[in-house]
């Protein structure tokens, strides 16, 4: 990877940063509460993108299982 590339991908994160707390910021009305909310924001994201991996895998694994299972059915 190009430092370029890799100093654009910096920037634009630094930018989406300060974008957001600047968001959360006016409409919170204080840093200490746009920390709060983004942190809140960060966890529930977080929790809704391992619940759909955890399902992802065990769909996947079902799959994998029922294709191996020995009946040609399937």
């Amino acid at each position: 990877m190009s430092r370029r590339v890799v100093w654009s991908i910096a920037v634009f994160a630094v930018f989406a940063f300060a974008t957001l707390i600047v968001f959360f910021w006016i409409r919170d009305g204080s840093l200490q509460e746009a920390g709060a909310s983004m942190d809140s924001l960060l966890h529930r994201t977080g929790n809704e993108i391992a619940d759909t991996t955890t399902d992802a895998v065990d769909s996947t694994g079902a799959a994998i299982d029922r294709a191996t299972d020995g009946d040609d059915r399937t």
